[in-house]
């Protein structure tokens, strides 16, 4: 019987495969335009050093997870490239902005990083609180998150998937609802509370990691 290490990792070296590609055609090929996520690698060695290609210009935003904090910054793929963190994140989104400078994360991130399946966790961020469920389903693992009175479901990862770890919680887009970075095996996932309507979400933008 395949256990289900085995098979997540399979899906993900399937995904690693294609990630960059298929983020990047997207342009190329003159399709509706689709929230990007990049990690620090893909960022140096196919964006900021291409002097043609398919990415955009403008719309980027560099997300640093730092304790307690991301920090927030507007690029372009123009700027110098100096000591980039190398968990770094780029993301763009037609008609989205982030909120520039440090933003405050949830206080004790140690609490998420293996977050307990199956049990809901009841946080506050920026003076909002919010709860937050974890739990294996048959197509992955899925994040449940209420506050204001609605909750939003996210499916996450593939069939088979093991392990997750939230790598940052904090309100990215000004809304002062809580935003994620969540990782899934290896793919890293945003979700942002501007996107997201109450019941099923597709997360805003996500890259996998390269396991090569």
């Amino acid at each position: 019987m395949t256990s289900r290490k085995t098979l997540g990792s399979a899906v993900k070296f399937a995904l690693v495969a294609a990630a960059s590609a298929a983020a990047a055609s997207l342009w190329a090929q003159g399709r509706p335009e689709a929230g990007l996520l990049l990690d620090a690698h893909t960022w140096c060695e196919e964006v900021a050093t291409a002097s043609t290609g398919p990415w955009p210009e403008d719309g980027w935003f560099r997300l640093v997870p730092r304790e307690q904090a991301v920090e927030v910054r507007a690029v372009t793929p123009r700027d110098a490239v100096t000591a980039v963190a190398a968990d770094a994140m780029y993301f763009r989104l037609p008609g989205v902005a982030l909120q520039e400078g440090q933003r405050t994360g949830y206080r004790y991130p140690e609490v998420l990083q293996q977050p307990r399946m199956g049990v809901q966790h009841e946080l506050s961020v920026g003076g909002t609180r919010f709860s937050l469920l974890a739990d294996y389903v048959d197509q992955g693992i899925a994040y449940t998150v209420a506050y204001g009175g609605a909750s939003y479901r996210y499916v996450l990862g593939a069939p088979g998937a093991d392990h997750t770890v939230v790598r940052a919680v904090a309100d990215l887009d000004g809304d002062r609802q809580p935003d994620f970075v969540i990782d899934v095996d290896g793919s890293v996932y945003l979700l942002l509370s501007t996107q997201a309507r109450p019941g099923a979400n597709q997360p805003t933008a996500h890259y996998t990691e390269d396991i090569s």
